[in-house]
């Protein structure tokens, strides 16, 4: 009985401490994220810091367009744009903190983000990648840059964090159920346990 006491506890107390914890997301820089996809470009042109556009990239490691897209960064939009704007880079594929973080992103501005590279200047987002976006990756850059109110999704979801607080209930519903499964499961096995020691 001792044994199906400890049971219990373990299966309702360990998917509440694993849940609660609260997870934290991993980004790169460009610089970091070129040498992760062994991608050279000459970054002399290219500055981090304040008043520059947020480029968040959400990638796969290895996927293709992604690859692209880090290439056209490196090799173009660093020549042109490299004082205007950062790129900060989520690897989701191997990254479930940060595959989250894409999701809610993406229910955040209304988007389906079902595949990689997705890309967010502002209030403007990319599916996908192909040479024909330059243009308007460039128009969001320079839009942005120019604005007097500089949008930020990571900041906007903070300060207004109506989409996150969905995503949170969600991922409690989910422990909820859990619990209640588990917590039946265990029943069944002490009723059986029982029933077979009378």
């Amino acid at each position: 009985m001792k044994k199906i006491i400890t049971f219990l506890l373990l299966v309702l107390l360990v998917p509440t401490m694993v849940f609660a914890e609260e997870q934290k997301y991993t980004s790169q820089t460009l610089e970091e994220a070129l040498k992760s996809e062994e991608i050279k470009g000459d970054l002399s042109k290219y500055n981090e810091g304040e008043n520059k556009v947020p480029i968040y990239l959400f990638r796969g490691q290895g996927c293709s367009h992604c690859h692209e897209f880090l290439e056209y960064v490196a090799s173009d939009l660093v020549k042109e744009y490299g004082d205007k704007f950062e790129l900060i880079s989520f690897e989701v594929w191997n990254n479930k903190t940060n595959s989250d973080l894409m999701e809610s992103v993406s229910k955040y501005l209304n988007d389906d983000a079902s595949g990689v590279p997705y890309i967010v200047i502002g209030d403007k987002s990319f599916n996908g990648y192909a040479e024909s976006m330059n243009e308007e990756i460039k128009t969001a850059i320079t839009d942005l840059y120019n604005a007097e109110e500089k949008y930020d999704i990571l900041t906007e979801m903070k300060e207004h964090p109506e989409a996150k607080k969905q995503t949170k209930k969600q991922d409690s519903t989910s422990v909820v159920v859990f619990v209640i499964f588990a917590t039946i499961a265990v029943i069944a096995l002490v009723v059986n346990s029982v029933k077979k020691n009378s």
